[in-house]
C-alpha cells in the first residue's frame, strides 16, 4: 500500500465495548470494539440485520448505546463533524442540484460570499460541471448519488459514515461510483466508515474489512485489503489475490457447521 500505514495513525473514531439492545430485548450489536485511525477507509460486511447500519446510527448520534462508548475525534476545536450518506439519496426533490450543495455549505458554516467558489469546485470534483440548475428528477440514480456525495463533501465532515450508498445503483454504476469515491478520497483522506453488503466492494475500496456475525452483532474477523494505491476498482478484480481474499470473507459470512 502507497502512503502511511493507517494503523500509525491518531483514532478518528474509537467503539469500545458498545451494545445496541432495540425495546423488547433485541439485541442488535453485543460488546463491539473497533478504531478507524485517520484517513483510514474501512468497511463493514455482514449479513443483513447484523447491526451494520445500527453501528453507524449510535457512531452517529441517531441511536443511543445500551452500553459502551463511541468518542469521534476531530483536528478542530469543538465537536467533531460527522457525515452520514444513505443508500437512497436524501436530496430535496424542490431545489436544484446547486441549492442541494448549499445545504452542505449552509451546515459548514461557510460564509454565503463563498457558497458559488464551493458549489462550482464540488461539481467539477464529482464531474457534474453544466448540471447546477437541474433537479434531482432529471438526474440518474448515480448522479443523484453524485450529488449527495457533493453535499456531502461541502460539510467538511471528520468521518464520513456511508450506508451502502451505492447499493441501490446497477452493477456498471456502481462500479463507477466506486471509483470516483477512491478518486475523491485519495485527494482529501478523510475517514471512512462503508457498510456494505458487496464483498467485493468492499474490498476493492477500503484499507481494512471488518466481518460482522449475524445478530447479534459482533466483529468476528477483519483483513487488511493491502492493494496498491491509487486503485482502480475494474481492473483490480481480475487480480488473483482480490478473488482469493474475496473467497476468505465469503467463507467467514457462510461458516459451514
Amino acid at each position: 500500500m502507497s502512503g502511511d500505514d493507517p494503523v500509525n495513525r491518531l483514532p478518528t473514531l474509537s467503539v469500545e465495548n458498545l451494545s445496541v439492545v432495540f425495546p423488547g430485548g433485541v439485541t442488535a450489536v453485543e460488546n463491539m470494539s473497533l478504531q478507524v485511525s485517520e484517513g483510514e477507509f474501512v468497511a463493514i460486511v455482514g449479513p443483513s440485520g447484523c447491526g451494520k447500519s445500527t453501528l453507524l446510527k449510535v457512531v452517529s448520534g441517531l441511536l443511543p448505546a445500551a452500553t459502551g462508548t463511541v468518542h469521534v475525534h476531530g483536528p478542530r476545536q469543538g465537536r467533531p463533524r460527522i457525515g452520514f450518506m444513505f443508500q437512497r439519496d436524501t436530496l430535496l426533490p424542490w431545489a436544484t442540484v446547486a441549492s442541494n450543495i448549499s445545504v452542505g455549505c449552509e451546515l459548514s458554516g461557510l460564509p454565503k460570499e463563498k457558497y458559488q467558489e464551493r458549489i462550482e469546485s464540488l461539481l467539477e470534483l464529482v464531474r457534474l460541471q453544466g448540471y447546477e440548475n437541474n433537479y434531482p428528477a432529471a438526474l440518474s440514480g448515480g448522479m443523484r448519488q453524485r450529488v449527495s456525495l457533493a453535499r456531502l463533501l461541502a460539510y467538511e465532515p471528520d468521518i464520513y459514515l456511508m450506508d451502502e450508498p451505492f447499493g441501490a445503483l446497477d452493477y456498471q454504476t456502481k462500479i463507477v461510483m466506486g471509483r470516483e469515491l477512491l478518486r475523491i478520497w485519495e485527494a482529501g483522506r478523510r475517514s471512512i466508515v462503508f457498510v456494505t453488503h458487496d464483498i467485493e466492494e468492499a474490498v476493492a475500496l477500503a484499507d481494512r474489512v471488518i466481518v460482522m456475525s449475524p445478530r447479534p452483532g459482533r466483529i468476528v474477523a477483519e483483513h487488511a485489503s493491502t492493494f496498491e494505491r491509487p486503485r482502480d476498482p475494474r481492473t483490480l478484480r481480475g487480480d488473483p489475490r482480490f478473488g482469493a481474499l474475496v473467497q476468505q470473507i465469503w467463507a467467514e459470512l457462510t461458516p459451514t457447521d
